[in-house]
């Protein structure tokens, strides 16, 4: 799958790790990810890239993708990274308050460090195709 491929690809840090059980496995990842939506959604550095999104449809998609990068069973279907953000003109400084909300999200859900560092990377190691201003 191309985009499955594509997030692989996005890991520059080696392998994928499995930290899938870290993160407390599906239901893990579906709690992190609406609390971290939830912190976008109340950040006014970043939350106006959001206001025409179809939220229930970002979280699915969120979910499968950390899913993924994060050793999981599951299978990202939706669209790479350059074309999601296609046209958003993102900026570094919009993808950092992102990271931060992220962060937030996993101290709020007790992630370890190490794996909240692992995850971070990963992130990380997309923002080029994400940041297009």
């Amino acid at each position: 799958m191309a985009n499955e491929q594509s997030i692989k690809q996005a890991d520059v840090h080696g392998p994928i790790k499995n930290y899938y059980k870290t993160f407390g496995g599906m239901a893990g990842i579906k709690a992190l990810t609406n609390t971290f939506v939830d912190n976008v959604a109340a950040d006014p550095h970043i939350n106006y890239y959001f206001a025409h999104a179809n939220i229930p449809q970002l979280k699915y998609q969120l979910a499968q993708q950390f899913c993924v990068v994060l050793g999981g069973p599951c299978k990202y279907t939706g669209q790479t990274m350059t074309q999601a953000h296609k046209g958003l003109q993102i900026t570094t400084a919009a993808f950092n308050y992102l990271a931060a909300d992220m962060m937030a999200a996993m101290k709020t859900h007790n992630i370890p460090m190490a794996a909240q560092n692992y995850f971070i990377a990963q992130l990380a190691a997309m923002e080029p195709q994400i940041v297009t201003k």
